[in-house]
């Protein structure tokens, strides 16, 4: 069963959009139409929490990677907060992790100090 939960609110200095369940190719349109009006919008901050995310395939990873990279820094970025051991280990594998920002919480990104400051350097 596909139990893919995705929501939007607003946690300055991001948006943030919450993932819990199984994020597949059959879910995934569900994101990306979720996604889709953010990264049209200027200057738009996404911190995706994956930390209720059980499940993710390629095509799920491709929707994260991409809405993290879309936007030029100095206009918004992405990142990701709550990884399990097992997804931050397969986004290191395939070299991802330095080149995503990725916080351990979402504690931790609302309250480092390159979430006020976009042109700071990439935490790992």
């Amino acid at each position: 069963m596909h139990d893919f939960q995705v929501s939007v609110a607003q946690s300055p200095p991001f948006t943030l959009v919450t993932l819990s369940g199984e994020l597949d190719v059959i879910t995934v349109p569900r994101l990306r139409e979720r996604v889709a009006p953010l990264l049209a919008r200027p200057a738009t901050r996404i911190l995706f929490d994956v930390e209720k995310l059980r499940f993710i395939d390629s095509a799920g990873m491709r929707v994260l990677i991409d809405a993290c990279v879309r936007t030029p820094p100095k206009d918004g970025d992405g990142a990701l907060c709550g990884m399990s051991p097992q997804m931050r280990h397969l986004f290191s594998l395939l070299g991802l992790i330095s080149r995503l920002t990725v916080y351990p919480t979402r504690a931790d990104a609302l309250s480092h100090p390159a979430a006020m400051h976009p042109d700071t350097a990439r935490m790992n």
